[in-house]
């Protein structure tokens, strides 16, 4: 996948004055720039927060559509598919963006995933709607960070991290007084957590549910019911989805062969992963490939 740093100079993004790391970064969104995203084809190692402060965007979040409208707050982790259907022309929205290996580094990674998967496991989609007051000092946050990217300070780097933390720990906050639409245990929502960060670190050598299982020294049975409960998918569909992702990338963005790109995923011959990536994207490797050099013509 790409960094968050290359994916914002893929879209045309610039840091002529080198304002920020690559870390951590907000952008705020119009209707054009809104949908510059898509051009990435779901290739970002990133979290995300986006909250609509005008207007109304249409997305497809991992399968499912999905309406955003003024204070909802959208949520995305890395190996989620991702498309931006359709925006309003008034569309104004604001977005804080967190590379993955540098949420992995953090005291609050933790509650980076819990935050993150909150929507989804309590309402069954990727979207919190927030009160006005929550918005404002979610917004509040995501400004100051913003403007700190922005303007020289001989300790931005930490202070951006500081922020970023603090923005976490505020939207937990305001997480744990919104009555849940599932009954999810803390428990359950432990497990699922672990599996997902499990799943990031070893989806492209281990297609198999029974690792993530005994990792968790738990049954597939007893992980399957959880994940299905919480996300609404299969452990394999995550799986399947992490690599038709990663395929996507190295096809588009690399110069390995298909051959080299299904031994680095762990397909057992080429054969197979020609086979799956044709079920997940609707076209062969080749095609894909092929017909991504004619996009960037």
């Amino acid at each position: 996948m790409f960094t968050l740093a290359e994916a914002y100079r893929s879209i045309g993004g610039r840091d002529e004055a080198g304002m920020w790391d690559g870390k951590v970064f907000c952008a705020k969104i119009d209707a054009a720039s809104a949908m510059l995203p898509n051009k990435l084809n779901e290739t970002v190692g990133c979290y995300s927060f986006t909250i609509v402060l005008k207007g109304s965007t249409r997305l497809r979040c991992n399968g499912n559509e999905v309406t955003l409208n003024i204070s909802d707050l959208h949520t995305y982790l890395p190996g989620l598919s991702f498309e931006i259907l359709d925006v309003s022309k008034d569309y104004q929205g604001i977005s804080l963006i967190v590379d993955e290996n540098t949420a992995h580094n953090t005291l609050a990674f933790h509650h980076l995933i819990q935050t993150s998967y909150f929507p989804l496991a309590h309402f069954g989609r990727p979207v919190l709607a927030l009160s006005p007051a929550d918005t404002a000092r979610l917004v509040n946050i995501m400004s100051m960070i913003h403007d700190y990217i922005l303007h020289p300070s001989a300790y931005r780097y930490q202070i951006l991290h500081m922020l970023m933390s603090v923005f976490i720990f505020d939207l937990q906050d305001i997480q744990r007084h919104i009555p849940s639409g599932r009954s999810i245990s803390q428990r359950q929502e432990e497990i699922f957590i672990s599996f997902y960060s499990l799943l990031r670190r070893h989806f492209m050598e281990h297609h198999d549910i029974g690792f993530y299982a005994s990792q968790l020294n738990i049954s597939t049975t007893h992980l399957s019911r959880i994940v299905k409960q919480i996300s609404g998918h299969t452990v394999i569909s995550f799986i399947d989805q992490m690599l038709a992702i990663e395929a996507t990338w190295l096809l588009s963005a690399t110069r390995q062969t298909i051959a080299q790109i299904a031994d680095r995923l762990h397909f057992a011959t080429t054969a197979s992963f020609d086979k799956f990536f044709a079920r997940m994207k609707g076209s062969s490797p080749k095609q894909f490939r092929q017909e991504s050099k004619e996009h960037l013509i």
